[in-house]
């Protein structure tokens, strides 16, 4: 089962397995988030590091149909961004029908035109994920 990620594992100092397990800590809990993924996706490349690929990915056949690294994070903290993003995304294919606009450039600026039907709800699951963000980026290994 292609779950969105792959993983190779590094060995390096203490600090270096600390930044380690905050990428591991941050994929761990978007993980259901990514297997909802169609298009978006988390790999570590060799010598390069963790980035996401925007792209489709057969998963009936393991196949990559079309594939491109969109992002290459410097740090847990600019993966985090990208996957709250990717968060965003599926809450708004989700609740599309009820939201005034079809698509967005960025759609961070969906955080500002929630209708007030579903504003409290919103609200309320995009903390919970920055507070269970800030929980792996401030945890000491």
């Amino acid at each position: 089962m292609v779950t969105g990620m792959w993983l190779v594992h590094i060995t390096g100092s203490d600090e270096g397995e600390s930044v380690m397990d905050k990428y591991k800590g941050l994929i761990s809990i978007f993980s259901d988030i990514l297997k909802k993924s169609k298009d978006y996706h988390i790999a570590y490349i060799y010598q390069v590091g963790y980035v996401s690929l925007v792209g489709l990915l057969s998963k009936a056949e393991g196949q990559n149909l079309s594939m491109i690294v969109d992002e290459i994070f410097s740090s847990p903290e600019v993966m985090a961004e990208s996957l709250l993003r990717n968060w965003r995304w599926q809450w708004f294919y989700e609740n599309r029908e009820l939201l005034p606009r079809k698509d967005y450039d960025d759609i961070c600026r969906l955080d500002d035109e929630v209708p007030d039907s579903l504003r409290e709800q919103y609200k309320r699951e995009i903390l919970s994920w920055q507070d269970k963000i800030q929980a792996v980026l401030q945890k000491e290994s």
